[in-house]
């Protein structure tokens, strides 16, 4: 019984942290010393919540150590997500790193030294300092590429058109995908105002999402080259850190090229360079990696049906 009492209280007392960290970087009149995303947050905070977790429970199990920080983290993380100070796409990116170093610091709080009187205020107050000290230096800029490619079953004449202006993506053509799966809203179509360099594509997407993509290179049957410019994104269709064209991530230009293959067919490659500017680059870039490399393959997908649809109905 005096173990469960104590469970309970390391995780009352996890939580409660948790709960004070959340809303200090969501006050805006704190804004500009504490903030969620830097290392004293997405790091320190879960460790510290994990280490309180444990810390107060006598011999506990390597389960125990393991598991039980993850709930006060899950408990945070669903009140934010219920109030709407999270969005489920900062949520999905944010648990798999939160999770394990909270794990982690409950190892350290089961130990001899996590017990020691002074180990206590050290771990409490690490997150405090570190934050304001990231908030005074700005975050490296890291420029990525991500490059996906499909073969299609019909020549670069039928797919080029299919490319440049892509007529409105029904429901049925969609695909399960990560980044639509996580919350990010899917494309629906892309129209050109005319051919050419100087040419502009408007991208538009769910929820009202558009962005405005200048045509930089053109090269009929063969490539285009655009750069892309976020013209309308409603303040409530992206949480903040994940907004295209803020201070953390931007999408600058996108390509598509066509190969010819001997069989006749093609194959359509698609490049995307984006901006990652965080405290935790190796981090974002891998997700950001895998969320582009995402919607670039469902891209491609329903250009390829499109053009080998075409292909068969021109064949009869």
């Amino acid at each position: 019984m005096r173990l469960r009492g104590a469970s309970l209280l390391g995780v009352a007392l996890g939580a409660a942290y948790g709960f004070v960290a959340r809303l200090a970087v969501g006050r805006s009149s704190l804004a500009g010393t504490y903030a969620v995303m830097t290392l004293g947050f997405l790091v320190l905070v879960p460790f510290a919540m994990g280490y309180l977790t444990v810390r107060s429970v006598r011999s506990p199990s390597l389960a125990f150590r393991v598991l039980a920080p993850w709930v006060p983290c899950l408990i945070v993380v669903a009140a934010a997500w219920l109030v709407g100070a999270e969005g489920s796409i900062c949520i999905v990116m944010a648990l798999p790193l939160m999770l394990p170093l909270a794990s982690i610091g409950g190892i350290v709080g089961a130990s001899q030294a996590g017990r020691l009187s002074a180990a206590l205020p050290v771990v409490a107050l690490l997150p405090w300092v570190m934050m304001p000290l990231e908030r005074g230096r700005p975050a490296v800029k890291r420029f990525v590429t991500t490059t996906t490619s499909i073969t299609i079953a019909a020549p670069p004449a039928t797919v080029w058109p299919l490319v440049v202006s892509v007529d409105s993506i029904t429901p049925r053509e969609q695909r399960t995908a990560l980044f639509s799966t996580i919350g990010f809203p899917k494309p629906i179509a892309a129209t050109l105002d005319r051919p050419g360099v100087g040419g502009v594509r408007t991208a538009a997407f769910e929820r009202g999402i558009v962005f405005r993509e200048t045509i930089i290179a053109w090269e009929p049957e063969r490539r285009i080259r655009f750069t892309i410019f976020p013209d309308a994104i409603p303040a409530t269709t992206l949480d903040p850190h994940v907004a295209i064209g803020g201070p953390y991530f931007d999408v600058l230009t996108g390509t598509f090229e066509l190969h010819p293959l001997g069989d006749g067919g093609t194959q359509l490659v698609l490049t995307s360079e984006h901006r990652v500017s965080t405290a935790f680059n190796p981090y974002a870039v891998w997700w950001a990696d895998r969320v582009m490399r995402s919607i670039q393959t469902n891209i491609l997908g329903v250009l390829r049906d499109r053009a080998e649809r075409s292909g068969q109905q021109r064949g009869r």
